[in-house]
């Protein structure tokens, strides 16, 4: 009677034990881009990469170079967590005139000129003026669809 109570604990706690170790599963086909950003012109270490960034927004902003006041390119608001974003104030104080690089897969997706101090942690990248609306709300779409994966694969190598 003895042997088996203490066979019993030792199944239960050993499954109990494999349970709280297992992690999910994280299609890892699902993640088609990691974003990361780069400071242009320095060293090809990113300043952040997909594990620093927690979401993105698509917008439009005025074409500068177009005569016609309609004309918009898009742009894609990086938004990053809080370490990272102390870490954007400072590099963006010290680099006025520099610019950021959004890149994946060995593309520059989008740039953001540095003219001042970024201190709310959400970076606007300007992606290319000839990408259409289709191109730019599919890269968007990839990219949300890629950053809510790669926050489930972080968050399952935490456990």
């Amino acid at each position: 009677m003895n042997k088996t109570l203490v066979i019993c604990c030792i199944v239960i706690t050993t499954c109990l034990m494999c349970q709280s170790c297992q992690k999910r599963k994280i299609d890892q086909s699902k993640i088609t881009m990691r974003p990361k950003i780069f400071l242009e012109g320095a060293s090809p270490v990113p300043l952040f990469n997909e594990y620093d960034i927690r979401g993105a927004q698509i917008g439009t902003v005025e074409n500068i170079f177009s005569e016609d006041e309609n004309d918009r390119v898009y742009a894609v608001w990086l938004t990053l967590d809080r370490r990272s974003s102390f870490f954007l104030q400072k590099e963006t104080t010290t680099r006025l005139g520099s610019r950021l690089q959004l890149v994946s897969n060995g593309q520059i997706l989008g740039i953001h000129p540095i003219e001042k101090t970024i201190s709310n942690g959400i970076v606007p990248f300007i992606l290319s003026t000839s990408m259409t609306e289709q191109a730019a709300r599919t890269l968007y779409e990839q990219l949300g669809q890629s950053l809510l994966y790669i926050q489930a694969e972080l968050a399952n190598e935490r456990r």
